[in-house]
């Protein structure tokens, strides 16, 4: 994750994290205003709406997971599926029981139409490179399953959200049980 330097930047920054934690609908301009002292009118100068600002949260989320993507290019499969696994454990670390995907499934049906379009999108993003990933893994003998890899990557795109968010209530130890459960799947089958 690169550094917020401008104002915008931490705008969205602090937007984000306080989508993580508080969900989409709790969070507010005036918690922002407030940790950078500044005035709600600044953040409505980059942001004119809360949509606006949602979607730039996304963005820059799908920014980061992009990021992350091309910096594992030419591992092994399963250090690719290790460092979203990594992203999910510095979020718990945090302190952060929403992932944004997480964060906009949990209000889809409420989100402005531009906010579901980005949500979907990044979704997609996600859901196509551990498609790819986990083919990669089959392909070269690194993972053992006898499913498809769509009904794997969907699994884990309902598992990981879910994980992080039921660990608020249920603690760490359920977080850790249903990774090591998603980290199995890929094992399913293994001789």
């Amino acid at each position: 994750m690169v550094k917020a330097s401008t104002t915008r930047d931490k705008i969205v920054e602090l937007g984000r994290d306080f989508v993580q934690r508080l969900g989409y609908h709790a969070f507010k301009y005036q918690l922002i205003a407030s940790e950078l002292n500044i005035k709600n009118a600044a953040i409505h100068h980059y942001f004119p709406a809360k949509e606006d600002l949602g979607v730039a949260v996304i963005e820059k989320d799908l920014a980061d997971f992009q990021l992350m993507t091309r910096s594992v290019k030419g591992n092994p499969a399963f250090e690719k599926v290790h460092s979203l696994l990594l992203i999910y454990h510095n979020y718990l670390d945090e302190g952060k029981n929403l992932c944004i995907i997480g964060a906009c499934i949990s209000a889809f049906t409420e989100l402005p139409e531009k906010m579901a379009t980005a949500a979907k999108n990044y979704q997609d993003a996600i859901y196509n490179w551990l498609i790819i990933t986990l083919k990669q893994g089959l392909a070269n003998g690194e993972f053992h399953f006898t499913d498809d890899p769509e009904d794997v990557a969907a699994l884990w795109m309902a598992a990981l959200p879910g994980a992080l968010q039921a660990s608020k209530a249920r603690g760490k130890t359920y977080f850790y049980q249903v990774l090591n459960q998603l980290s199995g799947t890929l094992k399913a089958g293994e001789e």
